[in-house]
């Protein structure tokens, strides 16, 4: 009587192991199946809708940048730019100035960074994508909305062929420092 309980626990074992390798078979031939037989995708048509662009993977509480853009600097795109001017543009969103900040820190590289509790001053700064201008940037805390200020501060080229004398003439003083025209200074 002993023999026959063991037996069927036995039994009851062999069976449990085979119906586990025809699982494992099973699962393995599903998974080994080639798609040999079946048909490639069409290609695609000159008529069909081109592939869209990923979506843009911004990390909670970064800026996206926007479409518009002063002196190589994007423009976050929730601001809005107010002026445009030849040499400063100016910006305003209901924005925390503090991430409006940490967005303008991460696209520049600054000679110097003044921060306060309601401005934070980028002073001879350079945008990382466009170094061949030299930029201030302003970012104001107003009442609910931040304001961007940059201002293209890049010097022209200096004229060539010209004396220091030729220089400080087309500037209207003598090379000692002296007003040229007096009646031309307002």
């Amino acid at each position: 009587m002993k023999r026959a309980g063991l037996l069927s626990r036995a039994a009851a074992a062999r069976a449990a192991a085979a119906l586990a390798a025809c699982v494992a078979c099973a699962c393995a031939a599903l998974a080994c199946r080639s798609d040999a037989g079946a048909p490639a995708p069409p290609p695609p048509s000159s008529d069909a809708p081109a592939p869209r662009p990923p979506v843009d993977q911004a990390l909670p509480g970064e800026l996206a940048e926007g479409v518009e853009q002063a002196f190589g600097l994007p423009i976050p795109r929730r601001m809005k730019v107010r002026a445009r001017f030849s040499d400063a543009v100016f910006a305003v969103g209901e924005i925390p100035a503090e991430r409006v900040a940490n967005y303008v820190r991460t696209r520049v590289l600054a000679g110097n960074v003044e921060t306060g509790p309601a401005k934070t001053i980028f002073s001879r700064a350079t945008v990382k994508s466009a170094p061949q201008r030299m930029i201030r940037i302003e970012v104001v805390s107003r009442a609910h909305v931040s304001e961007l200020v940059v201002r293209d501060e890049t010097r022209p080229p200096p004229e060539r062929g010209l004396s220091v004398e030729e220089r400080w003439r087309r500037n209207g003083l003598t090379p000692d420092g002296k007003v040229l025209d007096p009646t031309r200074l307002e």
